[in-house]
């Protein structure tokens, strides 16, 4: 163990900037949406859409059924977070814990993955520095969410795989199998392209005889496993209709997404041409071993790319799982770089970190604005509205808000009217407005509202989407103090 030491460090530095001021910034509408259902686990056993008094996104039909189980997305993040709410208490940090953790075990994950597909301790450590690091793999990790233990079920099938590829071990395919229910069961858009780049690359450069009947037993018990789910969920009401215009705006966001967040795709292969023109060579010497590499993780990257540009939406959060695997490849690049000289690495990884610029052309400080954001008290507009309403509000209240209603769900035990009605029979005693969300004060509804309820302007920004982490554009590292604030209106 001594001489794998340094993933120790980086460990203790993961834990640090994941969990440091992790229940400071409430719920976003995303997270609210997981850890509501996530109580209502905790009272039925499964995922509840309705809980007796508030119902769950009602205008997405399909995401619920006729038992007000939950079919928009796999169950599985729901149970992880019912689990760290049993353990760590119904609040914002409670609902966190686990995927944090998960966040932290996800890097000594990949230091293994690396280390076995490479063979080479400095590119094990530089695929796990550089998404310890990476300000986009850490907000997603701090969410309740399913993006971390999609990440860890990822490296936990690419992990065994391997295995299984040595040593054709029913432990080892059995341990693959289970790593890909799993997966399934809990984000079904990332175990498609996993599982079709898995069976690929094994027809393509793993056959063997001997593991033929193994592998052909696990695709079947996987498949058999997973398509209840797909059944009752009605997955393919995800897919897109399909046309070359949309699935070439998917593939360009990927790739645009891929190279501002996560690899720099551009600075690499400007790297790449101008070392063509100065040595007049277009091969790079790579190992046997860098090659393996880089055909699975390039098979994988490739069917992932592919089945996105069939998706219906577009979210850098789908790619969250591909951050480890470029850094496995970015760390296989810089072993050139370090072989050519210490110095250039140790330049390239502090610049890298703390401006961004490699990826983005312009230096956006993403990580000292972190650090920022971990160590500072943040406001936003749902921690004004939950703070208000349970100062104000009394039991059998009815609150009515567009957007921000999840969380509402979350901290109060208030009926939410969330639908998109705005009439005589939807005016409660708390009228919460949101702008940039189609309202208007000016309205018929609001211009009676003035009339019979009281306007309060709370200290906090009115801000779109409160502090979501999938959109590094939009993030907040700090309180938006330009915003105007929140408004909610109370009958007097």
């Amino acid at each position: 163990m001594r001489k794998h030491f340094s993933i120790l460090l980086l460990l203790a530095m993961g834990v640090i900037l994941l969990f440091a001021n992790l229940g400071n910034q409430f719920l976003w509408q995303d997270e609210a949406e997981t850890a509501t259902l996530a109580k209502n686990t905790l009272e039925y056993g499964f995922p509840r859409a309705f809980d007796g008094k508030n119902l769950i996104n009602p205008v997405i039909r399909t995401g619920y059924g006729e038992d007000y189980g939950w079919r928009y997305h796999p169950w599985g993040q729901f149970y992880i977070t019912a689990l760290s709410l049993k353990l760590f208490g119904i609040t914002t940090f409670g609902a966190r814990f686990l995927f944090a953790l998960l966040g932290v075990a996800n890097i000594l994950l990949l230091y293994l993955l690396a280390y076995r597909l490479t063979g080479n301790k400095f590119v094990a450590f530089c695929s796990s520095f550089l998404m310890t690091f990476s300000v986009s793999y850490l907000l997603l990790m701090r969410q309740c969410r399913y993006y971390a233990p999609a990440v860890f079920l990822v490296l936990c099938v690419l992990i065994f795989y391997l295995k299984f590829k040595e040593t054709g071990s029913w432990k080892n395919i059995l341990a693959m199998a289970t790593a890909f229910i799993s997966l399934g069961y809990t984000v079904h858009g990332m175990f498609v392209p996993v599982f079709a780049a898995i069976g690929l690359h094994y027809l393509l450069f793993s056959f063997k005889k001997e593991t033929f009947p193994k592998m052909c037993l696990a695709g079947v018990g996987i498949v058999l496993f997973i398509v209840p789910w797909f059944l009752y969920s009605n997955s393919l009401t995800h897919a897109a209709a399909v046309s070359l215009g949309r699935m070439g705006d998917n593939l360009e966001f990927q790739v645009r997404m891929i190279n501002k967040f996560i690899f720099p795709i551009v600075f690499f292969g400007i790297v790449y041409l101008i070392r063509v023109i100065w040595k007049r060579k277009f091969a790079v010497n790579i190992t046997s071993k860098e090659k393996e590499a880089l055909t699975l993780i390039g098979m994988v990257v490739l069917c992932s790319i592919c089945a996105f540009c069939f998706a219906e939406e577009r979210n850098f959060r789908y790619l969250v799982f591909l951050m480890p695997l470029f850094a496995i490849i970015e760390g296989i690049i810089l072993l050139r770089l370090v072989k050519l000289k210490s110095i250039l690495l140790v330049l390239f990884l502090v610049i890298s970190v703390m401006t961004g610029i490699f990826n983005m052309g312009t230096p956006n400080f993403y990580f000292p604005k972190y650090l920022y954001e971990i160590t500072h008290d943040y406001n936003g507009p749902i921690e004004g509205i939950v703070k208000f309403l349970n100062k104000n509000a009394e039991a059998g209240d009815t609150v009515k808000i567009i957007y921000g209603d999840l969380p509402l769900m979350f901290y109060t035990d208030l009926i939410v009217d969330n639908s998109n009605v705005y009439d005589d029979a939807h005016m409660p005693r708390f009228i919460v407005f949101r702008r940039g969300w189609h309202e208007t004060l000016d309205n018929d509804y609001y211009t009676k509202i003035k009339k019979t309820h009281k306007k309060h302007v709370l200290d906090y920004p009115d801000i779109t989407w409160e502090n979501r982490p999938g959109d590094m554009g939009y993030h907040k590292f700090a309180t938006d103090k330009e915003a105007p604030g929140v408004i909610v209106f109370e009958r007097e």
